[in-house]
């Protein structure tokens, strides 16, 4: 469980045990916590030359003060990741993306090789963001993630299945996440978690498949 250290900021400690890469995950409203978020937003800047990741235009100079909210990793008072909450016109009104760009510092956090499925700092990340997401009245959360990882995706969602109070559902699709159907990239698969309880048609009726 994490703890409410302040008005709509979560944080969670550092795992001890079951992880490889732990970090403390706190999870904020940009608009409320400005200086917060402009920590995050300097940080980004940094990326393009700290990092040559295939995807790391993804996650350079971002404006984290476009998203609903943000989760900061953090290990010694140094930022080395982050995640947030997205919505965007292209999805259904009132589901919020959760999970995505979700960035581990090239030095301190990734690695080449690893079995395991939900790291509890993951864990951390995801129980976080579901619960402000929830305050924040969304209907719907869900993570996706392009086909090449299929494998391990399915894995992943069993394993935050039975680790969160939410009832997930995983569809290999492809669904397309953006409005680019001629980029492979943009083609995922989704899992989802109703944050109220109920059934998820509307939201899979939303999705346009090949």
């Amino acid at each position: 469980m994490f703890s409410e250290t302040a008005h709509n900021l979560f944080y969670s400690s550092s795992p001890t045990t079951f992880d490889t890469r732990p970090a403390e995950v706190t999870t904020f409203i940009p608009k409320l916590y400005p200086n917060l978020t402009e920590e995050l937003n300097t940080y980004t800047k940094s990326l393009q030359v700290k990092d040559n990741h295939r995807l790391i235009k993804n996650y350079v100079d971002i404006d984290f003060f476009d998203y609903p909210f943000v989760t900061c990793l953090k290990q010694d008072k140094n930022i080395v990741g982050f995640s947030a909450g997205y919505t965007r016109d292209f999805y259904r009104e009132n589901d919020v993306r959760i999970l995505t760009r979700y960035y581990q510092d090239s030095q301190k956090l990734r690695i080449n090789f690893t079995r395991e499925i939900l790291r509890p700092t993951t864990f951390n990340i995801i129980e976080q963001q579901l619960e402000m997401a929830k305050r924040l009245g969304y209907d719907n959360c869900f993570i996706s993630r392009e086909l090449r990882t299929s494998a391990f995706f399915k894995k992943f969602i069993d394993a935050v299945n039975s680790a969160t109070m939410y009832r997930w559902e995983l569809s290999e699709g492809p669904y397309l996440i953006a409005p680019d159907p001629h980029n492979s990239q943009c083609w995922h698969s989704i899992a989802v978690a109703n944050l109220n309880k109920k059934d998820t048609k509307d939201f899979w009726k939303h999705w346009r498949t090949k």
